[in-house]
């Protein structure tokens, strides 16, 4: 945290000397990259630290559109095409269950995941989990998440459509849906 608004300060700093799209790079690679680092394994914790990483994206938000540290974030989250914290960590989720699902994860990835055929593709199966801990693992819900989302998504033929798809489908979903669709 402390790290990702020392990043965004500097960059503040020296915000005059790019461009707009240059801007975009160096947040993206410098401080949205810390963000997206293993969110996977921010699934289910705690409301107040899922708010404190959306405050790091907001701000870097800011910094890209040039809006100063009380403005309202508004649209430019949708502008820049940046899914929110707690999607990011969905759309990691469901993109790794994908791959397992089609054979493009690593194995022992892909040994995680309880596979049943129905049809002509494979789904995969929840297993059951006794302990908070065991229902925040990705064999847990990694099954869920992909089960519960539109065939349309989840039989895309590549995985560049399935994100395509997906990330479309999540940032129409509310926030609300969103917690719904990991229930």
């Amino acid at each position: 945290k402390k790290n990702s608004f020392h990043t965004i300060r500097n960059l503040s700093k020296v915000r005059f000397l790019l461009t707009k799209d240059q801007m975009k790079l160096v947040v993206n690679s410098m401080v949205i990259s810390c963000l997206d680092y293993c969110n996977g394994l921010y699934y289910g914790i705690a409301e107040k630290q899922i708010n404190q990483l959306q405050v790091i994206q907001n701000s870097a938000a800011k910094l890209i559109s040039g809006k100063y540290k009380y403005d309202h974030v508004g649209d430019d989250l949708h502008n820049l095409h940046w899914l929110q914290v707690r999607k990011r960590i969905v759309f990691k989720i469901a993109l790794l269950s994908y791959k397992a699902l089609n054979g493009q994860a690593p194995l022992y990835i892909q040994d995680m995941f309880c596979y049943s055929y129905q049809g002509y593709r494979p789904k995969l199966m929840t297993p059951a989990m006794n302990t908070s801990h065991g229902q925040r693992s990705l064999s847990y819900i990694g099954p869920k998440i992909i089960n519960s989302l539109p065939t349309h998504i989840t039989s895309a033929e590549s995985t560049e459509t399935f994100k395509k798809h997906l990330k479309t489908y999540l940032f129409n979903l509310s926030i609300s849906d969103t917690m719904k669709l990991t229930k």
